[in-house]
């Protein structure tokens, strides 16, 4: 009973989040999108576009994401370097699928 109880609120708090391909985002954005839900990736970031936009991919295709100075890593990387988002999914009819990312890049 307690690690029912103990796995429901994980769950619920979050603590376990499921790790995302950057295909299966794209494929499920639109139910991403309305649940608000926010995603776990693990990638790579290839390039900068301009201002706070740049290209994230991973084995399985690549999305543009948008991340704030402020939740950039201290330390320097570069596009060897994998890198951990959690962003929300911006999905809009006739638009290309975006990531806003809502938390600190992990670089591992």
């Amino acid at each position: 009973m307690k690690s029912l109880l103990l796995c429901l609120l994980g769950v619920t708090a979050g603590i376990w989040q499921r790790n995302y391909t950057v295909g299966e985002v794209m494929k499920n954005a639109r139910q991403l999108s309305y649940d608000s839900t926010s995603v776990k990736i693990t990638g790579y970031i290839t390039g900068k576009l301009r201002g706070t936009t740049y290209i994230f991919e991973d084995r399985t295709a690549e999305i543009k994401v948008e991340i704030a100075n402020r939740y950039l890593p201290a330390k320097p990387f570069n596009d060897r370097d994998e890198v951990t988002i959690r962003a929300w999914v911006r999905y809009e009819i006739n638009q290309p699928i975006t990531l806003q990312v809502n938390e600190t890049v992990i670089n591992e």
